[in-house]
């Protein structure tokens, strides 16, 4: 199953069958109104008010139009394309690397940036962290509350509407600052606002993940822009070098722990933990 707004109310979905033979939806089945299914939670505001870059316009329209039933599908659990899968499997092998890597933590308030459907929040939740997660996409962030109901193992993560660009909560006020598979879609420039920002926030542990500037990648870039029409392609992947990430984080406050490359096929995710120095 799977999940479509209505284009007029992003908070109202429609759940239908992805069939994964003809690439279509079949008609609208259940409807929901996520807006009062909601958890009626009140924190205080992480976000300042700022103006979007053009690139985080694109983005949000993406994942509020195709690209919100394209990614609950491949973060779901329901039949999708092979090609698709390949992302499905390498964002949990990305995952089960986070949780490997916090396990034995005795830490426990975390922030989950760009959370999407919110599987790396209930994850952390899983384990006994007390969540945050955001994102800058409604629909997204309604998915991941609905995902919460019914919940029985630990404790309920907390999620909101929001832009990596535009934080501006206390500092190190979480231990550990997650932001995993969301820099792929941004260039050096605005990667390396989000990254200081996301710094200033954990008093602890940053772990998250960008896609490597190597010849293979670039070359499957080159491949994807010149054999996939434009409106089944996600957004702009943007790369980036090891020393960039690795520069931005020490000028704020942190060296590298570990890094694994987590590859399947094309799907290649460069993950780091920084712990404050």
């Amino acid at each position: 199953m799977t999940a479509i707004t209505e284009p007029n109310n992003p908070n109202r979905y429609a759940w239908a069958t992805f069939d994964p033979v003809k690439g279509t939806m079949s008609p609208m089945r259940e409807q929901l109104d996520l807006t009062t299914a909601a958890p009626k939670l009140e924190r205080t505001s992480l976000f300042r008010t700022i103006t979007q870059s053009e690139t985080s316009k694109r983005v949000s329209k993406y994942f509020e139009s195709s690209g919100f039933s394209r990614w609950t599908a491949i973060y779901g659990d329901g039949g999708i394309p092979p090609i698709w899968t390949v992302i499905r499997d390498g964002h949990r092998m990305a995952i089960n690397t986070v949780i490997e890597w916090v396990k034995k933590d005795t830490t426990r308030t975390a922030l989950d940036a760009g959370c999407g459907t919110g599987t790396l929040a209930l994850a952390l939740a899983d384990h006994g962290y007390e969540v945050d997660g955001f994102d800058q996409s409604a629909p997204m962030v309604s998915y991941a509350r609905y995902s919460c109901f019914g919940r029985t193992k630990g404790i309920q993560p907390h999620f909101q509407v929001g832009d990596i660009a535009a934080l501006a909560g206390d500092e190190r006020s979480y231990d550990l600052v997650c932001c995993l598979d969301v820099l792929f879609h941004y260039p050096y420039d605005e990667v390396k606002v989000m990254l200081e920002n996301l710094a200033k926030l954990s008093s602890h542990k940053l772990i998250g993940s960008f896609a490597v500037k190597t010849s293979m990648n670039s070359l499957w870039m080159m491949i994807g822009k010149k054999f996939f029409h434009k409106k089944n392609r996600m957004t702009s992947l943007h790369l980036l070098t090891y020393d960039e990430v690795e520069q931005v984080l020490y000028r704020a406050g942190f060296h590298m722990k570990r890094t694994r490359r987590v590859k399947k096929f094309f799907y290649d995710s460069f993950l780091f933990e920084a712990v404050r120095a």
